[in-house]
């Protein structure tokens, strides 16, 4: 529950940066780029002190690497989906939403497994 929690929370933190991006005319793609390292910092921030707190004795170097690593392999995947769904269906406002939306969740299933059995692992 907590990691949905999370999710949503940097969910909004990526999207509300991404459309702010865009409002100055920045390209959807270069926009995306930029809100994605935002919310993997606030994440990881909030997982480590909240949802696995648990494993919160590990360095937080160390640990913010790996999920950082973690993060990138669902963000791969997530600009993959976000990227095709421009490409294929254009800039309309609601497509980029949906896209945005799309790569969102496919990342999150990714980023959910990475960060409970890598990133912080007990």
């Amino acid at each position: 529950m907590r990691f949905g929690v999370v999710g949503a929370i940097g969910f909004v933190v990526d999207g509300g940066l991404l459309w702010f991006l865009i409002s100055l005319d920045i390209s959807p793609y270069i926009a995306r780029a930029l809100s994605f390292p935002v919310a993997v910092v606030v994440t990881w921030a909030l997982n480590r002190n909240w949802t696995f707190v648990a494993t919160s004795h590990a360095h937080p170097k160390g640990q913010f690497q790996c999920y950082f690593a973690v993060q990138v392999v669902g963000a791969l995947s997530n600009y993959g989906v976000y990227s095709l769904i421009i490409l294929g269906f254009g800039v309309a406002s609601a497509t980029v939403f949906w896209a945005f939306v799309a790569g969102s969740a496919l990342g999150a299933v990714l980023n959910f497994c990475g960060a409970r059995y890598v990133a912080f692992r007990a």
